[in-house]
């Protein structure tokens, strides 16, 4: 969120001082005085009283720095390169706050003094994957969505795709408790990128929709979206958009002192919950160590009307421990995670309970090292080597299918910064080792090679203003990438390998106007592109899991999104509104398509399922969205959502699996440490489908939430509890995105509570 006097008057005041420092005392940080090394950038968070603000979180958005207060409000960011950087602060039950910063060549430190005020409101703050410039939230040329703090807390469910569910643009491929992935404007699997800290996850949560998003939202700091395509930034598989679960689990700066943090989350509709903390302790001056757990356990799913889903109880864990240096020119470390999971798939009357028990092992590392060159200040070299596998076990015990996953990325990025012009160029790789084996096994296995190079710009459009100045911006970028996908030699019914080219251009353009001081119109268009998954290429046999039988077309081509979006933004002291409109023309759409059944040899006999072909055609999605708060009296906040989405093929057929038009409204008091309230959610009737088997039509339904939060602040902790009831009327209701909604209903009544202590 910017800063605006006019806006804020006496519950901002953000001060910059460069020619001079601080005098020091117990409340501030030490400032030093003209040396050697490079200046760095301290202050203080405090509230309009004048008292400090511990564990308020500070980003340098540019070089992706996160740390936090102590307990004496203070903050310290060393080791940056001479230059402009864009700084956001938050804190539960504040209003974010974002400043830019000019960093000189040498002379004392920069020293940011930060006054939050409290505020009812959601608003929005730091959005890292938005840009790699770095930019404020009414800036940003995308439609985005960041989750922390409160918010998170009062959506947090049992899967990073439930969380996000309610926001506008946002869905749930719903195959029961643990097997759901996001939605973004009608795109889903491979198609919508999930990242972990902004590395690619190295599960199969986007190929089938019985495999589970392997992250576990408790450990989230925040979670960011990027709604439209993003490959420009993030390489193929991002038509739908982005979504960054971000943990910061590789420490980037020492903090003063060891800070840690534990709770809980409990649900009645999965009875069971889940545990979890973390730490980040200093080892010296120049080491941090962080390290984190979650342990999670929950029984059948409760549906509308008092029933229980079958064979939906999963568990899972997880846990990481990283290693971060910060020094004044090299900031390295990095971190290895580890998670392990079992589940069980919902099925039909004629179907079997297949569970899935699997683990992912990542190691992580990142380097940034500051030049000391005017045209390119830093360069960051980032990557990750992980292992994922998970076994389809049948009813009688016995293993169907191993899927065993090996993936390897890297990524190398230059800031670039001349006197108008800023961004970044980069190189990226990404190297995937795909084997399937058993009798169950749907595909052969196969490798894809991705390496695509890419150079992001922005422009201001009025010469000789300050860095800190809101002006209309030009962003504009351009990427190519290498892609290949190569079948591996199984013979049988897969026959000889294969080799496919899939190599793409991809661009972006995007243009920022202020409107005074609060509002901002965006537009912006892009290119993208995604190859097809050895899935939808060379698949042939039983996928047990899910039912179907899929024979993939080894005819297909690279879909070609092209995608423009107009975007509304206005954020002022007493509420923030957001509406944007967007055209995604897919050319060559690949869909699965149910053409008729086929007869296969179950556990207890021939069984008919459907049979599943990958057809290809061009299509067209477009929709509107809106989101708005605003504090209508003291203390009383009114909020309304919308969204609604049609998607065509280009013989006027629908697009499977759509979500329904949604219209939102919620009412609460909320002074900032308490906040009392509920919402109504009315979603429509979708019947505009694809008319096969599994894609049938939902009627309409009306969804009822309540919760209670409350928020206390002591001295170095912070104390947030959410007590919530989901579905409060225990309506059974089907949703359009649901891959199970032939068969089975989405959760019933809620019961949910959240806890978490930071310290």
């Amino acid at each position: 969120m910017s800063c605006f006097p006019s806006v804020r008057g006496a519950f901002v005041a953000i001060v910059l001082t460069v020619a001079a420092p601080l005098r020091a005392d117990a409340h501030e940080p030490a400032v030093r005085s003209h040396a050697a090394i490079a200046p760095g950038i301290v202050g203080t968070v405090k509230d309009s009283t004048g008292r400090p603000l511990a564990n308020a979180q500070v980003v340098v958005s540019v070089v992706n720095r996160a740390l936090q207060t102590d307990a004496n409000g203070a903050f310290a960011v060393r080791g940056l390169a001479p230059g402009v950087y864009h700084v956001d602060v938050s804190l539960i039950g504040y209003a974010p706050q974002h400043a830019v910063v000019t960093v000189p060549e040498s002379g004392p430190d920069v020293v940011l003094n930060i006054v939050l005020r409290e505020s009812p409101l959601r608003l929005t703050g730091v959005l890292v994957s938005a840009a790699p410039t770095g930019t404020d939230a009414l800036g940003v040329t995308q439609a985005a969505v960041e989750l922390s703090g409160k918010g998170l807390a009062l959506h947090l469910g049992s899967s990073v795709a439930q969380t996000l569910s309610t926001e506008p643009g946002m869905a749930m491929r719903f195959n029961g408790p643990m097997a759901n992935v996001p939605v973004i404007r009608g795109l889903t699997g491979d198609r919508i990128l999930v990242l972990q800290d902004g590395e690619r996850t190295g599960d199969l949560s986007s190929a089938s929709a019985d495999h589970a998003l392997s992250i576990d939202p408790f450990s989230a700091d925040r979670i960011e979206v990027i709604r439209g395509p993003a490959s420009l930034l993030y390489g193929n598989n991002a038509l739908g958009g982005v979504v960054n679960v971000i943990a910061n689990d590789i420490p980037t700066d020492v903090p003063a002192r060891a800070s840690f943090f534990l709770g809980g989350q409990g649900e009645s509709v999965t009875p069971g919950g889940v545990l979890g903390g973390g730490t980040t302790i200093p080892l010296g001056s120049r080491i941090a160590l962080s390290a984190r757990g979650t342990w999670r356990n929950t029984n059948d799913l409760r549906v509308g009307g008092r029933g229980t889903l079958a064979n939906t109880d999963a568990s899972s864990n997880g846990g990481s421990i990283g290693l971060g240096y910060a020094g004044e020119r090299v900031q390295v470390g990095a971190a290895l995670r580890a998670t392990s999971f079992e589940f069980g798939v919902p099925f039909p009357v004629d179907g079997e309970p297949i569970r899935l028990d699997g683990q992912r092992t990542q190691g992580a590392m990142r380097a940034t090292l500051n030049t000391g060159a005017r045209l390119v200040p830093t360069v960051r070299v980032d990557g990750t080597v992980q292992r994922y596998s998970h076994d389809e076990i049948e009813p009688s015990g016995v293993v169907g299918t191993n899927f065993l996953l090996n993936t390897q990325t890297f990524n190398v990025s230059a800031r670039t910064q001349g006197q108008r012009l800023t961004g970044t160029i980069g190189l990226q790789g990404y190297f995937r080792d795909y084997k399937p084996t058993g009798d169950e096994a749907f595909t052969p296995g196969a490798t894809n090679r991705n390496v695509g190079v890419l150079l992001f710009q922005e422009l201001p459009l009025r010469r000789g203003t300050r860095a800190d100045a809101r002006v209309p911006k030009l962003q504009l970028g351009a990427r190519y990438d290498w892609f290949t996908l190569a079948s591996k030699d199984a013979g049988g019914r897969f026959g000889p390998g294969e080799l496919r080219d899939y190599n793409s251009a991809s661009a972006s353009l995007g243009m920022s106007l202020p409107l005074g001081h609060t509002a901002n119109f965006s537009i912006n268009a892009q290119r993208a592109f995604r190859a097809p998954t050895v899935e939808e290429v060379f698949a042939d046999g039983f996928h047990v899991a899910v039912g179907t039988y899929d024979v993939g077309n080894r005819a297909l081509t690279s879909e070609v999104s092209t995608g423009i979006e107009g975007i509304l933004r206005t954020q002022i002291t007493k509420g923030f509104a957001q509406v944007s409109a967007y055209l995604n023309a897919i050319g060559d759409y690949i869909a699965p398509r149910a053409v008729g059944t086929t007869v296969v040899q179950g556990e207890s006999g021939p069984v008919d399922v459907p049979l599943v072909n990958f057809v290809q055609q061009d299509a067209r999605l477009y929709g509107v969205e809106a989101q708005g708060e605003a504090e209508v009296a003291r203390h009383w906040v009114v909020g309304v959502t919308a969204d609604w989405i049609r998607g065509r093929f280009s013989d006027d057929t629908n697009l499977p699996y759509i979500p329904a038009g949604r219209l939102a409204s919620t009412l609460r008091w909320d002074n900032g440490r308490v906040s009392l309230g509920g919402g109504v959610r009315q979603v429509f009737r979708q019947s505009r489908v694809s008319g096969d088997a599994l894609d049938v039509a939902t009627d309409s339904y009306t969804l009822t939430n309540v919760s209670i939060g409350y928020t206390i602040l002591g001295g170095a902790s912070v104390h947030n509890i959410v007590l919530r009831a989901d579905n409060l009327f225990d309506t059974i209701y089907y949703d359009a995105t649901s891959r199970i909604k032939s068969f089975a209903p989405n959760p019933g009544r809620n019961f949910a509570v959240v806890y978490k202590i930071a310290f």
